[in-house]
């Protein structure tokens, strides 16, 4: 007779397969799979202040990681206070997969009752019911294959009283991974791309999220030589050429000026990986009137943003290579694009301008000296707010996977529950975490404790300018009174430090050195408090 085992048993077994950790918070739903996922096959569990922030941690550490990342959680409450994040993740094209109980089923009195299929939908996250017993191994594994196929957040929702029903120890396989697209885009494609890239006087190599591989950055730096382009990212693909000749860096909303300069006289667009959603494209200024060809892993990533001229659904590798072959084959001449353009310094920005009436400390020297004295080998993660356009700007990473944006959704404090996902997926590397006073109160105050308990390598850097910035800058700008956009905080260096860590506070430039020494010296998660002058902060 075969060996039966408790189906909470065979859940957790099944996540061990996975080596990776797993985030949320437990529940009467989720508990005995967690305890035994920690206790018979050593897995690690981040336990986060709430539900929301759980759901961030996964989407953080999926970003940086790669993988698919994993959330867990119990019925009702704790599943309507996810919706956020699974929105976010939506919006950001993370796959994740949560799994949450569900109230049993015919309790209608369960104070915790509410349809969760509907709830959870609603964020835009798929929904995998857990089927039986029998068969909930495979049912997971269809959750993570959406997951990663669909590139969202996919909800597997079982059943409270299921989890003690015995089940058979077949020792199920958990996860078959989607394989990769293989081989170029079709030929007829490709030459249609040639055409264009042939007729073209002014082309630029843009590449985005799924071209920030080794292999696919050698072949658009092998094809931008050919073609004689310069190079841009998109934000996702931050610092993917940085150092090289002709790099324009982010192109979009976030460009420099001399970049602007030489996108605004481009005549095509060759996008890898990119969507070309509207802050890619400056609101569509920077494609209007231009021939774009854009290429994608699949049909799914062709035309979410701007409609191209030509589609190349294949490999970036792959259909690179073709591309220069038959260029090469029709002794196609180079563009002479780059004959036009400085190799160097295109992705300078502006010094900051003296400005007697700040009373704070001027934010972009203040990003500019944070830049230089972070450890260079950061992860970076960057809240939404008022503060993120020039943080985006002025500090840097090595690679762009070690870039997580968390604005997709255009919501403010999902930072901090981020970055505290993507140190668990860099663990040797520390992790710099960009915030404004709404958002750390909003959302990152909680998980900033939970990077204590969990002895993260966290810097967070604090912009305090007193209020809701994006709502203090439209009143003030439309003469209005500022004040119900105005907060009287607390201090958050003690904040910081009774959470369990330090907290510095920069008032001046000359506290930068205190800031500077505490970074060296830090042993516990730090949150560096800049503080800044509400009227004098830039937007844009």
């Amino acid at each position: 007779m075969a060996k039966t085992i408790k189906l909470y048993q065979k859940l957790a077994a099944a996540l061990a397969q996975l080596d990776s950790p797993v985030f949320g918070v437990t529940g009467d739903a989720n508990v005995y799979m967690i305890d035994h996922f920690i206790r018979s096959h050593g897995g690690r569990f981040v336990a986060a202040a709430n539900e929301n922030g759980g759901v961030l941690m996964a989407l953080g550490h999926a970003s940086v990681s790669g993988k698919v990342g994993i959330a867990t959680v119990t019925h009702g409450p704790a599943v309507t206070n996810t919706v956020t994040a699974l929105a976010e993740g939506v919006k950001a094209g993370t796959p994740i997969v949560l799994l949450c109980g569900d109230t049993t089923y015919g309790d209608r009195e369960n104070l915790q009752n509410v349809p969760q299929r509907e709830v959870l939908i609603s964020s835009g996250a798929g929904f995998e019911p857990m089927n039986r017993p029998e068969t909930a191994v495979q049912d997971l594994a269809r959750a993570f294959r959406r997951a990663q196929a669909e590139r969202r957040p996919i909800a597997f929702n079982f059943p409270t009283e299921m989890m003690h029903v015995l089940v058979e120890d077949d020792a199920a396989q958990m996860f078959a991974a989607v394989p990769a697209v293989a081989g170029a885009a079709a030929e007829a494609d490709i030459e249609s791309a040639v055409a264009i890239i042939a007729a073209a006087r002014r082309p630029v190599v843009l590449a985005g999220r799924d071209a920030i591989g080794a292999e696919a950055r050698a072949a658009l730096l092998r094809l931008a030589e050919r073609i004689q382009a310069p190079l841009a990212t998109t934000l996702r693909g931050k610092n993917l050429f940085r150092g090289e000749d002709y790099n324009l860096g982010i192109m979009g909303t976030l460009s420099a000026p001399k970049a602007v300069d030489v996108i605004v006289k481009s005549d095509c667009v060759l996008a890898f990986g990119a969507a070309l959603n509207f802050h890619t494209t400056g609101h569509g200024g920077y494609v209007e009137g231009r021939r774009v060809v854009q290429q994608a892993a699949t049909g799914a990533g062709i035309g979410r943003g701007h409609a191209p001229d030509v589609a190349l659904v294949g490999d970036v590798v792959a259909t690179v290579d073709r591309i220069i072959h038959w260029l090469d084959e029709a002794e196609i001449p180079a563009s002479g694009f780059r004959d036009e353009i400085e190799p160097r310094g295109l992705t300078a920005m502006p010094d900051p301008q003296p400005n007697p009436g700040n009373t704070g400390v001027d934010y972009i020297e203040v990003l500019n000296r944070l830049d230089a004295m972070l450890p260079a080998n950061r992860v970076l993660v960057t809240d939404a707010g008022r503060h993120m356009v020039k943080a985006m700007q002025h500090l840097q990473v090595e690679h762009p996977r070690l870039y997580v944006q968390t604005a997709s959704f255009g919501s403010i404090g999902l930072g901090i529950a981020q970055a505290v996902g993507a140190a668990a997926a860099e663990p040797q590397r520390p992790v710099v975490c960009t915030t404004g006073d709404g958002g750390f109160m909003l959302g990152g105050l909680t998980e900033f404790n939970t990077a204590v308990r969990h002895g993260m390598d966290l810097i967070v850097l604090m912009f305090n300018d007193s209020c809701y910035g994006a709502e203090y800058a439209l009143l003030r700008d439309k003469q209005m009174d500022t004040a119900v956009s105005m907060f009287d905080w607390p201090d958050f260096a003690p904040l910081a430090t009774a959470l369990g860590g330090r907290g510095v506070v920069v008032r001046s430039i000359d506290d930068l050195e205190a800031a500077r020494t505490a970074i060296a010296n830090r042993d516990r998660p730090l949150l560096i408090e800049v503080k800044l002058d509400p009227h004098h902060v830039p937007f844009w």
